[in-house]
């Protein structure tokens, strides 16, 4: 693998970052919202996009059952940016309740959602990597991806709403829809940079 091909990465996570920030910056509010709409959509995006890596995580760990796979490098890679995702979404949810209604609801069960999904998530992560046995990474993964889309349908709502998105106007549904895509290649390039990195390290 010639690793000088990512020596720019970093940068481009940096990039990233930088344009999603920025377009939070410039979309529209909401006449009700107001300026917490822009943590509205730095959160949405976010979750979205740890939803997407935790699939991608049981996708690939299912697939690492039915062949003989060289490492778990590229997996754990996925469940390392994951996590920092969900963490940071759960946190940006959390201040978004306070701005919102005046207070973090513990008994929100979305919130208890986000919270547990984190911790089985570091869990999982932390037994993974320190597991030497492909079977049971591969099970851990598929029960990661399991686990959270199964919290998270379950999950029922007080005080948080279903989509707010949905019944927002055309432009603001616009701006969190490219906001998001622009997350998910943040996530895409950040874990693009560490892959080399764990096989370096690995090799060595």
């Amino acid at each position: 693998m010639n690793y000088k091909n990512y020596k720019k990465l970093p940068t481009g996570v940096i990039l990233s970052l930088i344009t999603g920030i920025l377009l939070i910056l410039i979309a529209p509010e909401d006449r009700e919202l107001g300026q917490i709409l822009k943590l509205i959509y730095l959160h949405g995006a976010l979750v979205n996009t740890g939803l997407f890596l935790f699939s991608a995580v049981g996708l690939l760990s299912l697939a690492s059952l039915f062949r003989n796979s060289p490492g778990f490098f590229l997996l754990f890679a996925i469940e390392k940016t994951a996590i920092i995702f969900w963490v940071a979404a759960t946190v940006t949810g959390n201040i978004t309740s306070w701005l919102a209604w005046g207070g973090i609801f513990w008994g929100e069960p979305r919130l208890q959602a986000m919270i547990t999904i984190s911790l089985i998530s570091i869990s999982i992560y932390l037994i993974s990597s320190a597991s030497e046995n492909p079977r049971t990474i591969s099970f851990l993964g598929i029960g990661l991806a399991l686990s959270v889309w199964i919290l998270i349908v379950r999950a029922g709502r007080i005080m948080h709403p279903d989509n707010p998105f949905s019944i927002s106007e055309y432009s603001i549904r616009l701006f969190f829809i490219v906001i998001t895509l622009v997350f998910l290649v943040t996530s895409i390039l950040a874990i693009r940079w560490q892959y080399p990195d764990i096989v370096k390290k690995k090799k060595n």
